[in-house]
């Protein structure tokens, strides 16, 4: 008797996540950066507390990673994106409805608990579970259409906040979350495959395996160099030398290159274990910022930092879903992840503020912060050689 068919992939789960990742990183990671001016000149709070509060809901989404991967393979994508669709609505509307600074950190405590069960993580889970062996593929389509979040994002806030104002903005941002990402989620996402009674994967004994911990580590210096990045590359290439607007200019390619490492992956690289394409990825990255540190003795380097950093961190979004499943395999794929994932969300809360406090120990001087960043990249690119030599390869 022949086996049945595999089930189709439900591509349409892809094309629902395309559209709330766009939403979900919109309004609790990009729109604080087109906000936070109005913020503080209404509410007079400093800029360190409202930057503050917000690296508090990072710690909170890293702290919330690991239950809410739990969650995902016992319920499902289904279940627990639908009800993180609904806590990002309420934390949103926390936040724009927040009387004082303690209320807003309160409620960025509740946007980094909705982030934790509406981003990346918790999406590449429900794609690994219900893909199969298109897993990486689909989470590849997903990341290109996750990429154009801050494109769609610092547009539109900028666009609302002038008519209605930072709280009202944050509103119409929740309204979308209630509106658009939970119909979306409950219609189209895949629920569990987990049978009641049905015993589930321990976790411990991944725990014990050297091959987790290279990850983790791999993951978590990766996201403070990203952090770094993020908050501190325009300063550090005008630092170089460059003027504000062609350091602008260079920095917004960054979209661009990780868009283009993305189309790398989705045309060349498939066929190249996520492990070995990790190795590459993160081995580019402290190239790059070897790039950057000699932007002032040749001004076209900042060409190659910008392509090589933009590309490589294209790519690396990608490896953080499909790298736990090649080394670990699918099943309770999804606290695997979040064990991963947690560390190095904490540190990507702690990266732009460590890098400012040694900036300003070192005198105004971004060559110590620099050094650390290739320290960082070093040191992801061998712990992912680590780790694919320490653990048995398994179907991805």
């Amino acid at each position: 008797m022949s086996a049945l068919p595999a089930p189709a992939p439900p591509w349409r789960a892809v094309v629902a996540l395309s559209v709330t990742m766009i939403i979900a990183w919109g309004s609790q990671y990009y729109a604080i950066a087109v906000l936070a001016p109005a913020i503080g000149e209404a509410e007079g709070w400093s800029r360190e507390a409202i930057f503050g509060a917000y690296s508090i809901g990072l710690l909170a989404q890293g702290l919330c990673s690991f239950p809410v991967g739990l969650l995902l393979d016992r319920f499902g994508g289904r279940v627990v994106m639908s009800l993180g669709s609904v806590l990002s609505a309420l934390a949103l509307a926390a936040l724009a409805w927040a009387p004082s600074e303690p209320w807003f950190f309160a409620a960025w405590v509740l946007t980094g608990a909705a982030m934790a069960a509406t981003q990346y993580e918790p999406a590449f889970a429900t794609i690994t579970a219900s893909f199969g062996d298109q897993a990486r593929r689909a989470i590849t389509i997903l990341t290109f259409a996750g990429g154009l979040a801050s494109t769609v994002a610092w547009p539109i806030t900028a666009a609302l906040l002038p008519w209605l104002g930072w709280r009202d903005t944050y509103l119409v941002w929740a309204a979308a979350a209630l509106l658009v990402c939970l119909p979306l989620h409950a219609a189209f996402l895949p629920g569990t495959r987990v049978a009641r009674g049905t015993p589930r994967r321990p976790l411990g004994p991944i725990l014990r395996t050297a091959a987790f911990w290279f990850v983790a580590l791999a993951l978590t210096t990766g996201a403070v160099l990203f952090s770094i990045v993020a908050v501190h590359a325009i300063p550090m290439l005008q630092e170089a030398g460059l003027s504000g607007t062609a350091a602008v200019a260079v920095a917004s390619f960054t979209g661009p290159m990780q868009v283009a490492g993305r189309v790398l992956e989705f045309a060349g690289l498939q066929r190249v274990r996520p492990s070995r394409v990790a190795v590459l990825a993160a081995a580019a990255q402290p190239v790059a910022i070897l790039a950057l540190m000699g932007v002032g003795q040749w001004w076209w380097l900042a060409g190659v930092y910008v392509a090589l950093y933009g590309a490589s961190g294209g790519i690396l979004t990608i490896v953080r879903g499909t790298v736990p499943a090649e080394l670990f395999g699918r099943e309770g794929y999804g606290a695997v992840a979040g064990a991963l994932v947690s560390p190095g969300i904490v540190a990507r809360a702690i990266g732009p503020y460590a890098a400012a406090w040694l900036w300003q120990a070192s005198g105004g001087d971004y060559r110590p912060v620099q050094i650390v960043m290739v320290a960082c990249g070093v040191i992801a690119a061998l712990a992912f050689v680590g780790a694919a030599r320490s653990a048995p390869v398994r179907s991805t």
